[in-house]
């Protein structure tokens, strides 16, 4: 079949890497560009526009992943690592949702996610020209402002109660896009496997296939505290998936960076991903003693600590596939291919101009601050709740004095619903847990800034990052009660609150704020407007017919149900069945069954399809999507990718980038055969 479609891609002109519309199965595309005609001529089937509609209507965006909707009254299959933190904040010593899984047997016992909404896309509007014509005219150094104003004008037009409205950036500010959402904030859990069946294999089997997870969740959606009526969901289908059966997966993939310059994607290679995968390195690290301590801190690490395994392992197979000589050559080529274009056109030439100059001169201004912004503003108080809720809290207090277009985006008014959400909700933040986050960052951003540079004293003070630690870690505002006190309170609560975390933010949030303006004015801005430019030179070579980066947005993808060959002759099938499980099960961690699939194995068929591997392109965020059949049934809801499709972030290998999905057919099995989950099988099967 791969080679039939090699054969058609190379009629159809298909024919250089990037330097033309993409190849096979290629591409991540926006609901309103599909390219039925193009998938149509490869596979000789395509989706209608009904099709789609429907397909949009019934899948969703939760934190960091996807999901789809499966029931009338509003219930959501993912992943299971996508409600992992929402598992965690749920469980108790007592209560040990990690280790023995959630089943509610009713609807009385679905238990609220703190901090987790649901959102469904509605519609798609173009407002490209809106915003050229703001930003037109404008200093490369005020692009970003300009460009950030009129989107939250915009943004703000569109949002209404439970509608959410968001631009989307597309084709590195090609076209923008204006994406309404219904948000769904009041999300329960109904079922969750144990996490040792659900990550089976652990970390030697991340991004690796043959796998045997049962990566799946049930999440239900409620409006005004009852349950959420959703006609437009998706059916699950129960049958086998076959050889060569064509999939779609509709979801939201976090990013891509394929439309992005060498210049860029160097800098990444050579300093962005070594300090980012160096760093988590020594976390994990910490994170492994601390669950050493007791079963408590184990459960309480356990969602931190499997983020961190698949971001090491995931960020250092992006950096391996950008030291690839061959693999950045493909990059290379792409680039020189789009210049050419550019070169051979006058229009083209003028409207470009020094495009590629002004993003390496970008990247040169950010190299000299990289460190002050990712340790001050990006990643300041990386993973301490605390922080976060400080951090909103005196920035959003300052920020709401602001006209609506002034202020930094976060805080728009169509946004600060979910600041608020954020604050309201009643996570836990453990005292010695959040003790570990904030010594880890205030120890990195000295090591990084140095001892002696001015900005780093002043948010030390004489302390140790440990002292420091310590002391903020006790602060109040663990408690939502006392977060929203100090938010209605607004400036004047901000500045006469006496919390630790408050004032220690208070202290130093000019100096963050003024890192992060040099940086949106020197390079986020040049950046910006130069890729505008580079797009629509694009746009005139391929128009449409290119797919954009991956924008954790909603995009469709199709391929087909196959394995592949690996370059020693290793012939990797594209199904996993029942009975491997048990075979690759070893009795100890991370291979060890539950004692529940331990006694169900009599009832199980061995037989049954439980991962399967198709040729589907994602990239992360993808999680928790459905893989759709032709008739737009779920088969299967997707969590991983295997090895190769970690470069995947730069570019797409039709011959060996593959998708990972945990099947309709497992799920039911796991239902029926080993939690006797029957009424929410029976609400699946639509009775």
């Amino acid at each position: 079949m791969r080679q039939n479609l090699r054969a058609a891609a190379a009629v159809f002109g298909f024919l250089g890497v990037g330097a033309s519309p993409a190849l096979a199965e290629e591409g991540m595309w926006t609901f309103d560009n599909f390219p039925s005609e193009r998938m149509q001529e490869q596979l000789g089937w395509a989706p209608d526009r009904a099709w789609l509609d429907r397909v949009m209507a019934g899948t969703a965006r939760v934190p960091g992943c996807s999901a789809s909707n499966v029931s009338a009254n509003g219930l959501m299959l993912t992943n299971h690592h996508c409600v992992i933190s929402c598992v965690t904040e749920l469980a108790t010593a007592e209560s040990d949702f990690i280790t023995y899984g959630f089943g509610a047997r009713n609807r009385d016992e679905e238990r609220q996610c703190p901090n987790m909404s649901v959102q469904v896309l509605q519609n798609i509007s173009d407002v490209t020209e809106r915003i050229n014509t703001a930003t037109l005219g404008v200093a490369a150094e005020g692009f970003a402002h300009a460009r950030d104003a009129e989107i939250a004008r915009i943004e703000a037009e569109c949002t209404d109660g439970a509608i959410r409205c968001e631009v989307v950036t597309l084709y590195q500010g090609g076209r923008y896009a204006l994406h309404a959402f219904k948000r769904f904030n009041d999300v329960r859990l109904v079922f969750a496997p144990e996490h040792g069946m659900a990550a089976f294999g652990g970390d030697p089997d991340n991004f690796n296939f043959p796998r045997y997870g049962l990566d799946f969740a049930f999440l239900r959606v409620y409006e005004n505290g009852h349950v959420a009526a959703t006609p437009g969901h998706l059916t699950m289908r129960f049958t086998p998936l076959a050889e060569e059966e064509i999939v779609l997966i509709a979801g939201n993939p976090g990013r891509t960076s394929r439309l992005r310059t060498t210049t860029e994607l160097a800098f990444e290679r050579d300093v962005g991903l070594p300090s980012q995968i160096a760093s988590l390195s020594e976390y994990r690290g910490r994170l492994i003693a601390y669950s050493a301590l007791g079963l408590d801190q184990a459960r309480i690490a356990s969602s931190a600590l499997q983020s961190v395994q698949n971001s090491f392992k995931g960020l250092s197979g992006r950096r391996q596939a950008l030291a690839d000589a061959a693999g950045f050559a493909r990059i290379t080529a792409r680039e020189e291919d789009l210049q050419q274009r550019v070169r051979r056109n006058r229009a083209a030439q003028r409207e470009v101009g020094d495009a590629w100059g002004e993003i390496a001169r970008a990247q040169n201004a950010y190299r000299g601050m990289y460190y002050p912004y990712q340790y001050l503003e990006a990643r300041a108080g990386e993973r301490s709740l605390l922080f976060a809720w400080a951090r909103d809290l005196v920035r959003g207090a300052a920020e709401r004095d602001k006209p609506d277009a002034e202020r930094l985006p976060r805080y728009t008014d169509a946004r600060l619903a979910a600041v608020v959400q954020g604050l309201r909700g009643d996570r836990p933040a453990p005292a010695e847990f959040e003790e570990l986050h904030l010594a880890f960052w205030l120890s990195k951003m000295r090591e990084y800034l140095t001892v002696d540079d001015p900005v780093a004293r002043r948010v030390l003070g004489s302390e140790s990052p440990e002292m420091l630690a310590e002391r903020l870690s006790q602060s109040r505002l663990a408690d939502p009660a006392f977060r929203m006190r100090l938010w209605e309170g607004g400036a004047a609560a901000i500045a006469a609150s006496d919390d630790p975390m408050i004032v220690f933010v208070r202290a130093w949030d000019g100096d963050a704020r003024a890192v992060r303006e040099r940086y949106v004015t020197e390079v986020e801005g040049p950046m910006a407007r130069a890729h505008e430019r580079i797009a629509r030179a694009r746009f005139r070579a391929f128009g449409l017919a290119q797919y954009p980066d991956a924008t954790f947005s909603p995009r469709v993808s199709y391929g087909q149900v196959e394995g592949w060959s690996e370059a020693s002759g290793r012939v990797v099938p594209a199904f996993t069945r029942a009975g491997g499980l048990y075979e690759r099960a070893t009795g100890n961690p991370p291979f060890r069954v539950s004692q529940r699939w331990a006694d169900a194995r009599a009832r199980i068929d061995a037989s049954t399809i439980y991962n399967v591997s198709t040729s589907n392109d994602v990239i992360g965020g993808n999680s928790g999507s459905p893989l759709l059949d032709r008739e737009g049934r779920v088969v299967g809801a997707v969590f991983d990718g295997n090895i190769h499709s970690l470069g995947g972030e730069y570019f797409y290998d039709g011959d060996l980038n593959r998708s990972v999905t945990v099947t309709s057919t497992a799920i039911r099995m796991a239902l029926a055969d080993v939690y006797g989950m029957s009424g929410l099988l029976a609400e699946l099967e639509g009775h």
